[in-house]
C-alpha cells in the first residue's frame, strides 16, 4: 500500500521538471522575441533616418543650385529697366508709328514686371529652405534619440516629403520665371538703353 504515494511524488517532481522546462522555454521565447523587436526597432529608425537624411540632401540640393542662380539686383533691375521705359517715353516722338520698336518695348515692360513676382519668390524659397532645413534636422534628432511620438514618425516623414515637393515646384517656377526675363532682358536692353542715349542726343 506504500506505491501510492511514492507514484504520486514522482509525478509531482516529473510535473515540477516539466514546469521548469516550460519556464526556462517561456523565458527563452520571451528573449528571443525581445531581441526580434529590438532588431526590427533598429531596421525600421535606420529606414526612418535614411529617409530624412535623402529628404536632407534634396534641401540642399536645391538651396545650391537656387544660391547659384538667383538675382541679387533685383531692386537696382527694377529701378535701371524703369528709367530706359521712361527716357524714351519721354524723348521719342516718331513721325509714324514702329511696330516693330513697339513690340521690343511691350516685351521690355513685360520683362520688367517680371521681377516683382521674382523678388517674392526669392523671399519665399529663402524663408521655405530655411525653416525645412531646421525641421529636418530636429525631426532627425527626434527619431535619433525616440523623442516625441514613435508611431507617428512615419506620418511625418511624409509630411515633410510633401513639403519638400512643394519647395522643388517653387523652384522650378523661379527658374522658369527667371530664365523668361533674362532671355528679354539680354536681347533687349543694351539695345534699348543705346537707343535711349540716341534720343537723348537728339540723334533720333
Amino acid at each position: 500500500m506504500h506505491w501510492f504515494p511514492i507514484r504520486v511524488l514522482k509525478q509531482l517532481i516529473s510535473a515540477a521538471k516539466k514546469t521548469k522546462e516550460t519556464q526556462c522555454m517561456i523565458k527563452k521565447l520571451l528573449i528571443i522575441m525581445c531581441v526580434c523587436f529590438l532588431s526590427c526597432s533598429d531596421f525600421e529608425k535606420e529606414n526612418q533616418t535614411a529617409r530624412v537624411d535623402v529628404l536632407m540632401g534634396q534641401v540642399e540640393g536645391i538651396e545650391k543650385a537656387f544660391l547659384k542662380i538667383k538675382i541679387d539686383s533685383i531692386s537696382a533691375l527694377q529701378m535701371s529697366t524703369y528709367e530706359v521705359e521712361r527716357q524714351i517715353k519721354q524723348n521719342y516722338s516718331p513721325d509714324s508709328i514702329n511696330l516693330v520698336l513697339g513690340k521690343k518695348m511691350n516685351d521690355y515692360k513685360r520683362m520688367r514686371k517680371m521681377l516683382g513676382p521674382l523678388g517674392k519668390e526669392e523671399v519665399r524659397l529663402k524663408k521655405s529652405l530655411l525653416e525645412e532645413r531646421e525641421q529636418l534636422t530636429k525631426l532627425g534628432s527626434d527619431i535619433l534619440n525616440g523623442y516625441g511620438k514613435r508611431e507617428l514618425y512615419n506620418e511625418y516623414i511624409d509630411f515633410e516629403t510633401q513639403k519638400v515637393n512643394q519647395i522643388k515646384v517653387l523652384y522650378e517656377e523661379y527658374d522658369k520665371t527667371r530664365a523668361q526675363f533674362l532671355e528679354i532682358y539680354q536681347r533687349l536692353h543694351n539695345e534699348l538703353i543705346a537707343f535711349s542715349a540716341r534720343l537723348r542726343a537728339g540723334l533720333n
